[in-house]
């Protein structure tokens, strides 16, 4: 991050019902509340907008707003409520990170919830900066997870959300750092919950291989919707590209769909993929690193309550629970004191600033 000016650490007791500032410094401006749930949350401004964040509930990024469009999912939950077991008690996120210790949808023989810890893991370290580097100013929000279990794992994630002057978008770095004197398996997806808009096409960095179109609608679901939505599959399984589409006649995501895709980098070890609005309305993306995060899962749900584009999650393996990844070798492993970094960027690109290179 550079040379940081000043470190704010955060304090769940110094949090209110009321909107309190906490820090400004040029274009930056970091206010602290809590929702009327209950639940901590800080939200972040530059001259572009805003994100708020949960600090100790996950690091999630609950909201994200630029240049008057937010960006986040709708939701049945406006605010978030103080999950006890699973991030579905309280689901509609901007943001969540997922693992480690496993991560996706459990199947019958795992024991683990949806994405495992992370979502809601609750945080004792947290802390807001702000400093500049080689590219400019910035304000970031970051924070210390440690889980421990005897004889098992003991690691410490630590996320950084940094925002910076000027710009409409979010810059993610992620870590974990084994601190056991074993080997520790882990598993992360980064849940990335764009708002689809009909007419939309997404467009994305080039395919190494076919995706993986996933048939996945649960037995004894709203029989209507499922047969739409397994008519819809049929139609993928011939023709993907029926994806890039948004709000196509005969679309169906009721209650979802998850796929796989995998890009190729561009010479800077970078792949994005974007939704580009219609009209000429800019456009809302995820980048990330295929080289650390090779499984761009693609999630999108369209009922009346949830309506979400999760056109990119990157991860380190696909998201059908902790059996499935070992039974197909897609657990990674970390040995004694080792660390390992993500990267991911969203945010909003306005017309002008959609590049060629992809929206060709």
């Amino acid at each position: 991050m550079g040379s940081i000016s000043a470190k704010v650490h955060l304090y769940r007791n110094s949090f209110a019902d009321a909107k309190r500032v906490l820090l400004e410094c040029g274009e930056f401006r970091a206010e602290t509340f809590r929702y009327s749930t209950g639940v901590e949350a800080l939200k972040v401004s530059n001259s572009r907008g805003s994100f708020t964040i949960l600090p100790f509930m996950g690091q999630m990024v609950w909201r994200c707003d630029f240049d008057g469009r937010e960006l986040a999912m709708k939701s049945i939950h406006e605010e978030p409520e103080r999950c006890k077991t699973c991030f579905s008690e309280s689901y509609g996120c901007f943001l969540m990170h997922c693992g480690l210790t496993a991560m996706g949808n459990p199947a019958a023989d795992d024991s683990h919830v949806g994405h495992a810890e992370l979502p809601i893991a609750s945080y004792r370290e947290a802390w807001i900066a702000t400093g500049s580097d080689a590219i400019g100013s910035y304000i970031a929000v970051g924070g210390k997870f440690v889980n421990r279990l005897c004889f098992t794992h003991n690691y410490e994630f630590s996320p950084t959300v940094l925002l910076r002057a000027g710009a409409a978008k979010l810059e993610i770095v992620a870590s974990i750092h084994n601190r056991k004197d074993i080997p520790f398996e882990y598993y992360y997806l980064c849940h990335v919950n764009h708002r689809p808009v009909d007419g939309s096409r997404i467009v994305e960095s080039p395919l190494s291989r076919h995706p993986i179109i996933n048939h996945e609608v649960p037995d004894g679901y709203y029989k209507p919707w499922a047969d739409a939505t397994n008519a819809f599959l049929r139609r993928l399984d011939t023709d993907w590209t029926l994806q890039s589409k948004v709000g196509i006649e005969g679309e169906s995501y009721r209650p979802e769909i998850v796929s796989c895709y995998f890009h190729r980098p561009d010479a800077d070890g970078f792949a994005a993929v974007m939704q580009v609005f219609p009209g000429n309305e800019g456009a809302v993306y995820v980048k990330y690193r295929p080289g650390e995060l090779p499984y761009a899962t693609r999630w999108i749900a369209r009922t009346e309550d949830e309506d979400a584009m999760g056109m990119c999650l990157p991860a380190t393996a696909e998201h059908k629970g902790l059996s499935y990844c070992r039974a197909h070798s897609q657990q990674r492993f970390l040995q004694p004191g080792e660390s390992v970094t993500f990267h991911i960027e969203t945010g909003f690109l306005a017309a002008g600033e959609i590049p060629a290179s992809l929206d060709g």
